[in-house]
């Protein structure tokens, strides 16, 4: 393996991370934004020698990454619920800050482990095992309509904890990277 190419992969390593996250804040399917992280990853693999070291590598990734959710997108019509093109151009037309999204995310982290434990049980089984009303509904033994109204209650009281834990977080992280 050549430096160039050993420099490339460690690129493509540190960036693993934003580059998720800015995928999934175009296409906010967990699943499918994990195949177009590994659709993006193979792209630039066979693009490597095409990059410019002298060149900003991350925005030559977000730029590819963007048209496999376009690409992705197209192949999605079918679907009840997507996102027009516009909107996506839009989103991803704005700076991308990865520091603003690990900020939010410990945050989230931390207002996660505040919730009583009834509620992180079904948050765990909606967000992370990505599981449908009905089947949340039938494995903790409730109704659909009192975990929809339960979802709704996580959802107010993650956003509000993390607006309110930004501030603390930021100026932790601020102060481990001094």
């Amino acid at each position: 393996m050549s430096t160039v190419s050993i420099e490339y992969s460690q690129k493509l390593t540190s960036i693993q991370k934003s580059l998720y996250a800015f995928i999934l804040s175009l296409f906010p399917n967990r699943t499918e934004a994990e195949d177009i992280l590994q659709e993006t990853n193979l792209i630039l693999c066979k693009k490597a020698s095409e990059y410019d070291p002298d060149g900003h590598f991350q925005a030559w990734a977000f730029k590819i990454a963007r048209f496999q959710v376009m690409k992705h997108l197209t192949k999605q019509k079918r679907s009840k619920i997507h996102f027009s093109t516009e909107i996506i151009e839009e989103v991803a037309a704005e700076e991308f800050d990865s520091q603003r999204v690990a900020v939010v995310q410990k945050a989230l982290g931390i207002c996660y482990e505040l919730l009583p434990e009834n509620m992180k049980v079904i948050a765990n089984l909606r967000f992370k095992q990505d599981f449908s009303l009905k089947i949340i509904s039938d494995k903790v033994n409730r109704p659909m309509g009192a975990i929809s109204s339960t979802l709704y209650r996580i959802r107010q009281k993650l956003s509000d904890c993390v607006k309110g834990k930004l501030h603390e977080v930021e100026s932790e992280m601020d102060f481990r990277n001094t």
